[in-house]
């Protein structure tokens, strides 16, 4: 009888070993969803310590690494892991095709997959879900993550929240809001108090815009309530108001900072608080500090602060300095295009090679992904070469706005149009003025520049390149003589010198004559020119 109560007693705790050890798991998944990525490390390495086989706690930690991009060392504990009987596990195969997806292998990589899916007879909800999850990786494809995440759904006593948050996100990489919004809203059916499904929600209504604010700070807000620990969304709260209200954005900080991993990163967005606050002089001294306390081991982005810095108090030599340095020193994903618009400037300000401010004002384009800013970014670099009085410049990149606008408004073409005639690219304005008259057809604006280029590139008229345009700028400009009065008296000088010299029909010459008079009495040339063409009809002819 003895005997069978300790064997009992053993099973027993064998068995509370492994509830330990999954709700272990269970907590570290939780503070990897939070954005505590240093703390699901550390509770995932514990694990993996006393259980080396725990492929679940192996599985997570992977994603741990991957999240924080250290590749290396993800693949480096999976391939230590999957020696000997664990080589064919099946969330250790996804979690390999998701590392060669990283490393552009996708053929390799979804092999791997199918082979999990085969070993466990696509019953196993969890490696659809991991397979989604890797899918969302640069490389990875989304309407495939997609189907393996409906197929986890569709098993028996499924129940991952976790499952409809990578779908919402592999919507959004198809730049499918909806489908988006829709599968966030699926996970919170599953647990109505999942933070980071509602801070997803509002992260694509940030997209979107100042205008769905209420939205978006609801839904962060609204995370955080759920979740006080839920560190993404107090960061995004912090950036929201970070130039907008720097009291505001010091105090999500300070709840951020509480929860966040201690280090150079954090170091850094309290010392950017100071630029916020407009004191750079201070923003410089934090940032140099942090640089000459943590050596190599402080933040890059302190090089790109005090680069701003400079250039709030006017400094563009020590400006352009520290943006060079610090695209020296980043990596691509550390850069935003606002920082290659900065330097540009900067470049300009301190008379450095043209080409350099041309290069930088392109880098800032080709690295947005939001034609809006592109836009943007096209338009400044436009108005600081029309400020420094390089129209030839500006009329290139007032162009370069027409190729990546995606609707053509009046005010872009009339810009880009009336740059290139100032800058004698006649016959790109007549190009352009050319869309402006399809596209406005009732408008002055097109014929007449139209006109006026034409007028130039047929200097002679002999041609008569520009009498179609002229005409038909006149009939819409006649309607209303009083706005159009300047126009008009070129457009009839026009015609007139065209009648004279070319048609040789004085007459109609005087008639045009006549009505530049019309509307303007006192013009002498219209007068003077009448008077000798008026002699010339009553002089005998030779």
């Amino acid at each position: 009888m003895m005997r069978i109560m300790k064997l009992t007693l053993a099973v027993v705790v064998v068995m509370f070993g492994f509830t330990a050890t999954a709700q272990s798991v269970l907590e570290a998944k939780k503070f990897l969803f939070n954005g505590r990525h240093h703390l699901a490390k550390s509770t995932l390495e514990k694990i993996i310590e006393t259980t080396p086989a725990n492929s679940e706690a192996i599985y997570w930690l992977s994603q741990v690494l991957f999240e924080n991009k250290k590749h290396a060392d993800a693949v480096a504990l999976l391939r230590k892991s999957m020696e000997g009987a664990k080589g064919s596990d099946p969330l250790l195969l996804v979690a390999m095709g998701q590392a060669e997806l990283i490393e552009k292998k996708p053929n390799d990589a979804r092999q791997r997959f199918e082979t999990a899916i085969s070993l466990t007879k696509a019953k196993n909800a969890m490696v659809f879900v991991a397979i989604g999850k890797a899918n969302l990786e640069q490389g990875g494809d989304p309407a495939y993550g997609i189907e393996k995440l409906k197929q986890a759904a569709t098993i028996k006593g499924f129940n991952e929240p976790i499952a409809y948050v990578y779908m919402g996100d592999l919507y959004r990489k198809l730049n499918d809001g909806g489908g988006a919004v829709s599968s966030y809203e699926n996970a919170l059916m599953l647990d109505p108090k999942l933070a980071i499904a509602k801070h997803k929600i509002g992260k694509v209504y940030l997209t979107q815009g100042n205008e769905q604010k209420d939205i978006f700070l609801g839904k962060f807000n609204d995370a955080v309530a759920d979740e006080p620990t839920f560190i993404p969304a107090l960061y995004d709260m912090y950036v929201y108001y970070y130039t907008r209200d720097v009291i505001k954005a010091r105090s999500f900080f300070n709840l951020y900072k509480q929860h966040a991993e201690p280090g150079p990163a954090l170091d850094y967005e309290e010392a950017s608080l100071n630029f916020a606050a407009a004191d750079f002089k201070t923003a410089i001294q934090k940032a140099d500090d942090l640089l000459t306390s943590q050596g190599d081991k402080a933040d890059v982005r302190l090089y790109r602060l005090k680069g701003y810095s400079f250039d709030k108090l006017g400094d563009s030599v020590n400006a352009l300095a520290m943006m060079e340095t610090f695209f020296q020193k980043a990596t691509p994903d550390e850069i935003n295009p606002d920082n290659y618009v900065i330097a540009a400037f900067n470049a300009a300000k301190v008379k450095s090679d043209p080409a350099k401010v041309n290069d930088y004002f392109t880098k800032a384009i080709d690295s947005d992904t939001a034609v809006a800013n592109k836009v943007d970014y096209t338009k400044r670099a436009a108005e600081f070469f029309k400020k420094s009085g390089n129209v030839a410049k500006s009329a290139e990149w007032l162009t370069k706005v027409l190729s990546i606008a995606p609707k053509l408004s009046k005010v872009d073409l009339y810009n880009a149009g009336f740059e290139n005639f100032k800058s004698a690219q006649y016959v790109r304005a007549d190009s352009i003025f050319s869309v402006y008259k399809t596209n406005f057809p009732n408008e002055v604006y097109g014929h007449y520049w139209s006109f006026r280029s034409l007028s130039v590139i047929d200097s002679t008229m002999e041609l008569g390149l520009a009498l179609k345009d002229c005409e038909n700028f006149i009939a819409i400009a006649e309607s209303d003589k009083v706005k159009n009065k300047s126009t008009l008296i070129t457009a009839y000088g026009y015609l007139a010198g065209y009648a004279a010299n070319i048609k040789k029909d004085l007459p109609a010459a005087i008639t045009y004559l006549d009505k530049i008079i019309e509307i303007d009495p006192n013009n002498q040339d219209a007068i003077s020119n009448k008077e000798i063409i008026a002699k010339a009809l009553v002089a005998p002819k030779k």
